[in-house]
């Protein structure tokens, strides 16, 4: 008798788990979730109509696979003892391509997308021959290396060529002089669970760019540091180990503090620097240079000198941009994923005399998607 008992408890739970998970899932389908706030990204929904047609060249099929495993009920509760079942268990290294060095999450990255590189040439020098050549103008370019770099060199996993990534860029971009930050950067100078590095760690990276560009760098001489927020980096919900955030850090000073700038999306309204109302947004670092946007103009009343800058940039340029805004009067920051460099380049005038940054990251120009990226 009690062993009838306990099965019928058994089948009972198990049913009722079932039945529950069950209904989850047509809950699910009706009701699915646009975007994953842990991961940062769209996720996949279920076909609006389910076709004959879809079902044999499997268009259908496919999609419905993907909306079943994004749109799964409690997939971060399971994607979290995953994670911490392939790290702790089963010792692993790596878990969706994500490793941790030091309490560094890092993507391990090891394909050199050649086409893309070729495509990031040929990108900059359409700018470069329309905008920029005859103007008297000093034209440099920079790459900065993702974490994966250093986990490489110093850990051993798996990495990209980045010597040949780098004698690439040089050979597309031979009318433009390289400007060589890979050993001003270390590891612990990139956010924990985050892609982008933190401005007061790379004060020896606007340095050195500064004094490639025949300019006096800091003038001031100090910076005053401010931790002003926990940041919640892409790889932290990413990584689905609920690791310790980190602390968003910004520099500024006098000469920071007085600088303008200027938004060409609203030419009636000026922002700060340092848009602290970003911090709690969805993405904290956000505040350097209020983000994404398409043109900004910088103007340092404080200037010793004349000349302007213009430094075309991905989201990595947002934290150096003020750093390097001490030693103009006038730095323009473009960011061309946003807009057509025809519609962004006239904007700013005519080049001459200016200096001309094209500093981006490795993860941007060396993607599958780079044409997708960019305008």
């Amino acid at each position: 008798m009690c062993d009838k008992i306990k099965n019928i408890v058994v089948t009972s739970v198990f049913s009722a788990f079932l039945a529950f998970f069950a209904i989850m899932c047509v809950y699910g389908y009706f009701n699915p979730e646009a975007t994953s706030v842990a991961e940062r990204r769209p996720l996949a929904q279920f076909p609006e109509e389910i076709t004959w047609e879809g079902i044999v060249d499997k268009t259908d099929i496919s999609k419905f696979e993907s909306a079943s495993v994004d749109q799964f009920p409690f997939r971060e509760f399971f994607r979290g003892i995953k994670a911490n079942f392939q790290y702790n268990v089963l010792g692993l290294k790596e878990n969706n391509k994500l490793t941790i060095i030091d309490g560094q999450i890092i993507k391990v990255e090891n394909t050199l997308y050649e086409d893309s590189l070729n495509a990031a040439g040929k990108k900059f020098n359409t700018i470069y021959d329309r905008y920029l050549k005859g103007k008297n103008t000093n034209v440099y370019f920079s790459i900065i290396p993702d974490k994966s770099y250093f986990a490489g060199e110093q850990f051993g996993y798996p990495s990209v060529d980045y010597n040949k990534l780098i004698e690439i860029m040089k050979e597309n971009l031979s009318e433009m002089e390289y400007i060589d930050i890979m050993n001003s950067l270390e590891l612990s100078d990139y956010y924990k669970t985050d892609t982008h590095w933190s401005q007061d760690k790379i004060i020896d990276v606007a340095e050195k760019i500064s004094n490639a560009m025949g300019m006096d760098f800091n003038p001031s001489g100090y910076y005053d540091k401010h931790e002003v927020s926990d940041f919640y980096g892409v790889y932290y919900g990413q990584s689905a180990i609920n690791p310790d955030p980190d602390k968003i850090v910004y520099l500024s000073n006098e000469i920071l503090d007085s600088c303008i700038v200027y938004d060409y999306e609203n030419l009636s309204k000026t922002l700060p620097i340092y848009n602290l109302d970003k911090v709690n947004g969805d993405d904290a670092y956000e505040l350097f240079l209020s983000g994404s946007k398409v043109l900004l103009r910088i103007e340092n009343p404080n200037a010793t000198t004349d000349k302007s800058l213009v430094v075309f940039r991905d989201s990595f340029g947002s934290s150096l941009a003020p750093l390097l805004a001490e030693g103009y009067k006038t730095v323009y920051v473009a960011d061309i994923r946003y807009m057509s460099p025809y519609q962004l380049c006239p904007m700013i005038g005519d080049f001459t005399d200016m200096d001309v940054l094209f500093i981006y990251s490795a993860s941007v120009i060396n993607s599958p998607d780079f044409n997708k990226t960019f305008k």
